[in-house]
């Protein structure tokens, strides 16, 4: 990708789901989240997309680091990833033959328990 883009409206939502479920470092991966823009996209088909936040935010505290967060979806699973306290990937992975076109409506993703 040439150049950071900002967040589609259907990347946002899932992004905005996810984080706001409570678990430690949540409150600094929303902040991030705010100023974050994609910078890749996976090459299989799938949705799933590299970010990059404002780098003077504060960093969160993640006992599961790289995985943040993680939910059910339809046919798998979405997972955000923060490197080092930064958010770093919002993946969306299938256990279906085909890639996920778009991730999927909000009212679809179940939160799995957070990591303590």
């Amino acid at each position: 990708m040439e150049n950071p883009r900002p967040l589609t409206p259907n990347e946002r939502t899932t992004l905005d789901t996810l984080l706001a479920a409570d678990f430690p470092g949540a409150v600094e991966l929303r902040a991030q989240a705010a100023t974050a823009r994609v910078t890749g996209r996976c090459g299989c088909g799938c949705p799933s997309i590299d970010l990059e936040a404002d780098r003077t935010l504060p960093v969160a505290e993640l006992p599961d680091d790289p995985v943040a967060v993680e939910a059910d979806a339809p046919d798998g699973g979405l997972i955000v990833f923060a490197g080092e306290g930064r958010l770093s990937c919002l993946e969306y992975w299938s256990a279906g033959d085909e890639p996920p076109a778009a991730f999927p409506p909000p009212e679809e993703i179940r939160l799995s328990a957070p990591p303590l």
